[in-house]
């Protein structure tokens, strides 16, 4: 029996990781000093409550974590510049986004606070997008937006740079499609209704983000929906994305005239601005570092070595443009090896968790094919760009995998845990 006292206690806690995912859309700095306070709460609340968040079904993937962050300390001190490669795993305290959430999931007030908080935060982000797009209006940078060539400009919403918000509202468009669109009992049409009219924003201002990868990923993640959707409902889910193809090729000629020529570029083994070039490079410094890498922070210079002594330096690239290659390159393939692990387990979980949807785990597929859906989103994308190591839409994976496992949480007991009544 919990005691009135810690449950405001672990009421805080819920309202800072309501904030910290809302802060997450627009802001860093909100998202991450909400986070902290979450984390000092949570560590309080699980000494007094006796609570093992590293118990049950999840063990393994806690132990693969484990392995990982425990390879990356030993192949950064390994390598030169040990202390700026040290420095360096600072963003890997994020995995902590995952067993505060799941311990805050397993509530059912908490569950719905936190999604509908999110979905409208992105709603909100979304509709600023749109302005963005229409009207080059950026409140909060000094530089201008780039012209999207066509019509309007390519959309940043609040973060840095485009690829991060097409990278970050395409992970939380699958999210919120798969919460909303893929498992329909359960949930009111109008609460249903917001949420896909929320993912439909956050699709359209990624789309308007002017990335490539982010987009030829939205499709196949949808066709993927598809498909778990069912026969009757695939044949719908393709239509829809027929649709989607035929819009951009009609509205954007602009985006659809750069995947050819930059598709082009991208192939071309001596062009020094191509996927192709730069993956070869990675490929050679992983071979002369298999073991322990060179150590997070110092690819740019190892990159750079491998370089004509006359490239430019904003070709001297500071990460892989591949999270796989990134990770092999940065702690050797044993890195690699843990990294692959923790995916391995995290989309066995959700892909088992979903086929037991009318089983067991009644009443909570949707959280099985949000994370499962957002994850795949994300794990497209990196294929392409490093998008693990942008903390932006790092952290957001690390909530879309907290709500895609927290049924798990010690399976046997959770018929008790969750109230399926209240998705």
């Amino acid at each position: 029996m919990i005691s009135s006292r810690l449950e405001k206690v672990i009421g805080v806690m819920g309202f800072l990781y309501a904030l910290f995912v809302v802060g997450s859309t627009f802001s860093i700095a909100l998202a991450q000093l909400a986070l902290g306070g979450a984390l000092l709460i949570f560590v309080i609340v699980a000494l007094s409550l006796h609570y093992n968040p590293f118990a049950g079904d999840l063990r393994g993937l806690y132990c693969a974590i484990a392995a990982y962050l425990l390879w990356t300390v030993v192949s950064s001190l390994a390598g030169e510049n040990s202390l700026r490669a040290l420095a360096m795993l600072r963003e890997d305290w994020l995995f902590a986004i995952i067993p505060i959430g799941i311990f805050l999931l397993q509530y059912p007030r908490y569950r719905r606070r936190v999604v509908t908080s999110f979905a409208l935060a992105v709603t909100i982000v979304s509709l600023y997008g749109l302005v963005q797009h229409f009207w080059g209006v950026d409140w909060f940078h000094s530089a201008p937006l780039v012209p999207a060539g066509d019509f309007g400009w390519r959309v940043q919403g609040n973060f840095g740079n485009r690829l991060t918000f097409g990278n970050y509202y395409g992970t939380a468009a699958m999210f919120l499609l798969g919460y909303a669109a893929v498992v329909r009992e359960d949930l009111a049409g109008r609460r249903r209704s917001f949420l896909l009219a929320a993912a439909a924003l956050a699709i359209i201002v990624a789309v308007l983000s002017y990335s490539r990868g982010v987009t030829v990923a939205l499709a196949v993640s949808v066709v993927l929906m598809g498909v778990i959707m069912g026969r009757r409902q695939s044949l719908a889910v393709l239509g829809v994305v027929a649709a989607g193809v035929v819009v951009v090729l009609l509205t954007m000629p602009g985006l659809v005239g750069r995947f050819a020529d930059v598709a082009t570029k991208d192939i071309d083994a001596d062009y020094a601005g191509g996927r192709v070039f730069i993956w070869t490079r990675a490929a050679a410094i992983i071979a002369e570092h298999p073991v322990f890498g060179v150590g997070k922070g110092n690819f740019e210079d190892a990159y750079a070595a491998k370089l004509d002594p006359d490239t430019p330096d904003y070709r001297k690239h500071a990460h892989a443009h591949n999270d796989l290659l990134d990770t092999a390159a940065n702690h050797g393939l044993p890195g690699l090896i843990f990294y692959v692990a923790i995916w391995v387990i995290v989309l066995q979980r959700m892909i088992r968790g979903f086929r037991e949807r009318n089983g067991f785990f009644r009443g909570r597929g949707r959280y099985f094919a949000a994370g499962l859906l957002g994850s795949v989103l994300f794990f497209l994308t990196s294929l392409t760009e490093a998008t693990f190591a942008d903390e932006e839409v790092r952290q957001l994976l690390m909530f879309v995998w907290a709500a895609g496992l927290w049924p798990w949480y010690k399976r046997e007991s959770n018929e008790s845990v969750a109230d399926p009544q209240t998705p």
